[in-house]
């Protein structure tokens, strides 16, 4: 039969089968020896009796998550806080960034918006202009939940962000209940303290599965290449080849299509001055 797998506990996996049951399999030895089995795996199993089963197949997997390790998410929702901790945009654009290279659809929640909601709506201006789906949300008051919830269309969905933002509460909003552990805000630090420890996919509805990450967990930054930058940042994409020179990085070159695009107002300076940023993070030191 076919599943998905939930959870691994100790090297047994928790498997969902598209009957809708639950079994607790192993993996056979061959298959083991070729390839780590990780949750969001979409596998072939065997029952050998009850609730048992052994694994035979692993399909092949459309992206890979690294903390936790966790296969096949195809939309990540981008947690910050607009405050507590205070949001840090750079860190987010990196992050949208990532999941494009990944093929993962980035979600952008700006939480605690109670807090400063003004600042808040602002932000999601910048997203929504840029050509993001983005909700504004609160735990607290309730506003924008039923609206992110809306945003989720993914079959398996990570929620990633820093610790403390916010993620794991507004989960336990989605699912009705405390299932996922919520972290505090150190007053100290002004930063969060990690719970989540491993990974786990929680049916939630539509035949789609939510699960929380410890902080944000996708690859370093400088895994991208500076040449693919700007097509990784969404709003350039229609203006991509249309600058006077095909090598164009939007920065001093003359007739720049991106450029332009700023000036007229179709693309948001702030937008810009992160792809600016990140692309003399990417090429310094380098020749």
């Amino acid at each position: 039969m076919k599943g998905l797998v939930l959870k691994n506990q100790n090297g047994y996996f928790s498997v969902i089968g598209e009957d809708g049951g639950h079994v607790y399999c192993r993996s056979r030895g061959t298959l083991k020896r070729r390839s780590d089995l990780l949750v969001g795996d979409t596998v072939e199993y065997d029952r050998i009796g009850g609730d048992k089963a052994v694994i035979s197949k692993v399909y092949p997997r459309s992206s890979t998550l690294h903390r936790p390790p966790v296969a096949n998410v195809d939309q990540i929702v981008l947690v910050s806080a607009i405050r507590t901790p205070d949001l840090n945009l750079h860190l987010l654009d990196e992050m949208i960034l990532l999941a494009e290279n990944a093929e993962i659809s980035p979600v952008i929640c700006i939480n605690k918006c109670d807090l400063a909601p003004e600042d808040a709506e602002h932000i999601k201006e910048i997203y929504v202009k840029a050509g993001y789906p983005c909700a504004v949300t609160s735990t607290v008051t309730g506003k924008g939940i039923d609206e992110l919830s809306g945003l989720l269309t993914g079959h398996i969905i990570a929620f990633s962000g820093p610790s403390g933002a916010g993620k794991s509460s507004l989960l336990n909003q989605f699912l009705g209940e405390d299932r996922f552990v919520s972290s505090h805000v150190s007053a100290h630090t002004g930063r969060g303290r990690t719970t989540t420890r491993h990974a786990e996919l929680v049916p939630f509805k539509d035949n789609s599965y939510l699960m929380d990450t410890p902080g944000y967990t996708l690859l370093d930054i400088h895994s991208l290449d500076a040449d693919d930058l700007g097509f990784l940042f969404k709003e350039f994409r229609p203006y991509i080849g249309k600058c006077y020179f095909n090598n164009c990085r939007h920065i001093s070159e003359p007739d720049c299509a991106v450029k332009k695009a700023v000036d007229d107002g179709e693309i948001l300076k702030e937008r810009y001055e992160s792809y600016v940023t990140i692309l003399r993070e990417l090429t310094q030191g380098r020749g």
